[in-house]
């Protein structure tokens, strides 16, 4: 009878012990820590887990190694904490962060591409924001070629995803390679291109994908204000109806840049460079885009302003005159130059 009662105070003592330290874990779990630093760390691959709850104790994040190690046994997750770069950057609950990193809701950093640059230029833009060697991407860039192999995209020796790194600005974890990115990039075009054939029938589309993004590169190029890439596009399209030059100078640019010949300004001279992107010698679009155009030079290929413009000069403010005669449209370069003193 007395072993039958000293049975039941053992076991009533073992459950208000298990409940207390339950209760005092539960604490722990839902106390809230101020971070001693808001920078960025990284908890590196394979790391175990008492290594990860050691950097977050010196980070202010947990105060408890033990008992965290306890909850993270009880819960099953002792070896689920995901390598990775972390930010919290303000007070968060133990159990906050072990979720987070249960998740691995890494913390991602943005990679902004403007318009209208080249591959080249997308490279430079990935060192100057910290995510690493412009050589290096460009080096990527020239060995994935394959990610344009698709409708819309070319295939062999010559692809090249120039033109397919579509323009935005991406957020990408810490150590993304640039074949990483480059993928991100090419699949946003994809999804772009995607949502322009669902809002326009590619049956009603002058051109078709390929050369959309060729001419879309040109748009890219000259445009400076939004209002005027369906007019860019317009003449671009009637001088290719007319089997006219199309006489662009920034695919002569491109032209030189990519023999290494460019030197800042365009000469007449330049003008004569054989090139088949040099459109003041060739007839047609270059066999390429010469630049990553954005969906509204997209969208201003696909649907162009109706006119009968042949030609365009650019004069103030970024904005152009244009003009249905090469007449016309001389009196507006001389008028030009003549506002700005030049000969």
């Amino acid at each position: 009878m007395r072993s039958g009662r000293f049975l039941a105070r053992c076991l009533m003592l073992l459950v208000v012990v298990g409940l207390l330290g339950y209760l005092y874990l539960q604490r722990e779990m839902n106390t809230f820590h101020t971070p001693v630093s808001v920078e960025p760390f990284e908890i590196p691959p394979h790391s175990s887990a008492r290594g990860v709850l050691k950097m977050l104790g010196e980070r202010g994040l947990i105060s408890n190694e033990s008992l965290t190690m306890t909850y993270l046994f009880l819960s099953g997750h002792r070896k689920s904490l995901k390598a990775g770069e972390y930010l919290f950057d303000h007070p968060v609950t133990t159990r906050e962060v072990l979720d987070t990193l249960v998740a691995g809701a890494v913390y991602l950093h943005r990679f902004t591409v403007p318009e209208g640059l080249r591959v080249a230029e997308v490279a430079d833009k990935w060192e100057e924001q910290g995510f690493g060697k412009a050589e290096e991407f460009v080096a990527a860039a020239e060995d994935s070629g394959d990610l344009v192999d698709f409708e819309g995209g070319i295939s062999g020796p010559g692809a090249s995803v120039e033109g397919y790194l579509f323009p935005e600005t991406y957020s990408f974890p810490i150590r993304t390679t640039p074949r990483q990115a480059i993928e991100a990039m090419v699949a946003r075009y994809r999804s772009v291109v995607e949502q322009l054939t669902n809002r326009f029938p590619p049956d009603s589309w002058t051109l078709n994908a390929r050369d959309t993004l060729i001419l879309a590169s040109l748009v890219e190029t000259e445009a400076a204000v939004d209002d005027e890439r369906p007019l860019i596009a317009s003449v671009f399209l009637n001088r290719l109806k007319q089997r006219i030059l199309l006489q662009c100078d920034p695919t002569v640019v491109y032209a030189l840049e990519k023999s290494d010949r460019y030197r800042g300004t365009l000469t007449r001279a330049d003008l004569g460079f054989d090139s088949p992107y040099n459109t003041y010698r060739y007839v047609g679009l270059p066999p390429g885009p010469i630049a990553n155009p954005g969906i509204r030079s997209l969208e201003a290929v696909i649907r162009p302003a109706s006119s009968q413009y042949l030609y365009f000069v650019r004069t103030t403010g970024g904005r152009h005159t244009f003009s249905e005669t090469l007449a016309a449209h001389n009196r507006a370069v001389a008028a030009y130059r003549a506002m700005n003193g030049r000969n």
